[in-house]
């Protein structure tokens, strides 16, 4: 009996797939960046490397979970470069104060706030921690399609998913000790 092997992509088809899912890794990628401008840089070029390694795709009916582990790795790969750069300009303007306008709201600038100490607690996670939480709760992949994309077991993607609720929740409760859950 023969087994049939899983025939590669086409590449005119590779090319019209991802052309119609690009939107969709878009949104992924900010859910990594939360910023625009980042998020398709990394998709940018997670395209670009997918394009390059498109060869490497063996069964075409993986392509999405093939592209969204592409796009996910860049992301982390764009958070890693914005830090190091960052770094570097914290320290060249510490010298500079920088104010808020009075028409600023303190609400706007309290849940602007809050938000920004959510991704910041997010961005500390370990990656694969990262990735479980994003997947599973901005994105609302089930524990299979994580297990798919981090190329993990299903137990371990929720264990991966478990882990990082309580390493935030720990994270939260060290920031805001008298944070609860309502």
């Amino acid at each position: 009996m023969s087994r049939s092997h899983p025939q590669p992509a086409k590449p005119e088809s590779l090319a019209k797939e991802i052309s119609i899912q690009r939107g969709s890794l878009l949104r992924l990628a900010y859910r990594f960046c939360w910023n625009i401008d980042d998020a398709e840089d990394a998709v940018q070029n997670a395209l670009l490397l997918a394009a390059k390694k498109q060869d490497q795709l063996e069964d075409s009916g993986k392509l999405w979970s093939w592209l969204r582990t592409i796009v996910i790795r860049q992301c982390h790969e764009v958070s890693r470069r914005i830090a190091r750069t960052r770094k570097t300009e914290e320290s060249s303007t510490k010298q500079h104060n920088n104010y808020e306008s009075e028409s600023t709201k303190r609400s706007d600038a309290e849940q602007k706030e809050t938000a920004e100490l959510i991704r910041t607690m997010l961005k500390s996670l370990p990656e694969k921690q990262q990735t479980a939480i994003t997947l599973r709760h901005l994105e609302e992949l089930s524990y299979a399609e994580i297990a798919e994309i981090m190329k993990i077991s299903e137990s371990t993607a929720r264990v991966q998913v478990r882990n990082g609720r309580e390493s935030l929740r720990k994270a939260v409760l060290q920031h805001d000790p008298q944070w609860t859950m309502d």
